[in-house]
């Protein structure tokens, strides 16, 4: 990695706090539900209504095709930390879920950014590593705030504490101003004197064209998939153990004795698989191996098989490290950002608002939160097909701006 691990080191600090505070909103569920008087669909309308927060954050994305990868990385670490910093002073469930819809709104800003920066800066021999490896300090982020609620809590901060600690990268953020650098691919590209809506339009414009539209519908509809099943298998889990299985604070303290190791493991093996063996067979074994570690989870009586399903889950989100560099490598430099916002983030997000929703009104209908969720993990398995259909991608240099070409049902 040599002259990129400063770049690397920093964008990992910035998204392991950006992992840690996409967890909270889930995680603190139960806790706010009873400090505010709300219930379980109440909650998961809450959940998900801050999720649509991330699927708005594609306009804010589109800007890193139009003003550069550098500006648009900083304005999301800012105000993702501000908004952070403010929802630990939330005093209801509605203040509390606005401001994480704009938090939301620029973590996934942030996260999608860093990726396109690395993808772009990285040579293309080890850019699934990489791009694993940096997902999985994601995973760590997201893994250490079940270990610190109780511990707050005894300390009087509660819940609130959290999010205190998740506005942490405000303090180094004259770093990032100094030293993040716009990409070389974003410099090299062929510059437009059209204004940042009709760059907007022209890039529409081509992803819309013959060969880049079937891969947009098709890569789109993977990541409704996965975002859906993140919503429901991951995001659900507090509210199932607390109020099916009579869990506290003190179990989840447990918990990152597990998920670290297990999500750090899964997103480094996705980024080694990616270059091994592709793209598509990366994808089928994780969202094979996402549904039945659902059923793990969910479906088991005993506690030990519930750390273990948690576990898997945590590292089986490494399918989101396959998709991602997948998504950035189908299309050309001009257009990367636009097409990734569209896919995972205005189109794909609402997989993630859906979910918690779903879920919420499905686990009341039928009293029953295990049956809601292990039915709706289903998703995973209707993604298959969609994965097969795309092209492999595996080694191409994003560096000059390339993409692969050619038709979909072949490998290049």
């Amino acid at each position: 990695m040599g002259p990129f691990a400063g770049l690397f080191t920093l964008l990992c600090v910035a998204t392991f706090f950006e992992g840690f505070d996409t967890k909270l909103a889930s995680l603190v569920q139960p806790v706010i539900g009873s400090e505010f008087g709300a219930s379980t669909e109440e909650l998961g309308a809450a959940l998900g209504i801050s999720t649509i927060g991330m699927s708005l954050g594609f306009f804010a994305i589109l800007l890193a095709d139009s003003i550069g990868r550098r500006p648009v990385f900083l304005a999301a670490l800012f105000a993702y930390a501000v908004l952070t910093l403010a929802t630990a002073l939330a005093p209801n469930l509605i203040l509390f879920t606005t401001l994480q819809f704009f938090a939301r709104m620029a973590m996934v800003v942030e996260l999608f950014v860093a990726y396109l920066i690395l993808s772009e800066e990285m040579p293309s021999e080890i850019r699934g590593r990489v791009n694993g490896l940096f997902a999985s300090i994601a995973a760590l982020g997201a893994a250490v705030p079940d270990g610190l609620l109780a511990p707050l809590d005894s300390i009087g901060l509660g819940w609130r504490g959290l999010f205190l600690i998740g506005s942490l990268p405000l303090l180094l953020f004259p770093l990032y101003l100094k030293r993040i650098r716009e990409t070389s691919a974003f410099l090299g590209r062929a510059k437009s004197a059209s204004g940042y809506g009709e760059e907007f339009k022209a890039s529409a414009r081509a992803l819309w064209s013959s060969v880049h539209r079937g891969r947009l519908v098709r890569v789109t509809g993977i990541w409704l998939a996965i975002n859906f099943w993140t919503g429901t298998a991951l995001y659900f889990f507090t509210i199932y153990t607390f109020g099916d299985r009579g869990w506290d604070a003190t179990d989840l303290q447990r918990l990152p004795w597990g998920t670290i190791p297990f999500g750090l493991a899964g997103y480094i093996l996705s980024g080694i698989a990616m270059d091994r063996f592709g793209r598509r067979l990366t994808a089928t074994s994780y969202l094979v191996a996402a549904f039945a570690a659902t059923l793990l989870c969910y479906r088991s009586t005993d506690d030990t098989s519930i750390y273990l399903g948690i576990f898997l889950l945590y590292g089986l989100g490494g399918v989101w490290t396959v998709i991602t560099t997948w998504t950035t490598e189908l299309f050309p430099t001009e257009m990367r950002a636009t097409a990734l916002g569209l896919a995972n983030l205005l189109i794909g997000r609402l997989g993630l608002a859906a979910g918690p929703i779903v879920a919420g009104q499905l686990s009341a209908a039928w009293q029953s939160t295990p049956d809601a969720v292990t039915v709706l993990a289903g998703v995973t398995l209707l993604a298959l097909p969609l994965v097969w259909s795309l092209p492999e991608t595996n080694a191409i240099d994003l560096r000059g701006g390339t993409t692969i070409s050619g038709r979909d049902s072949k490998a290049p």
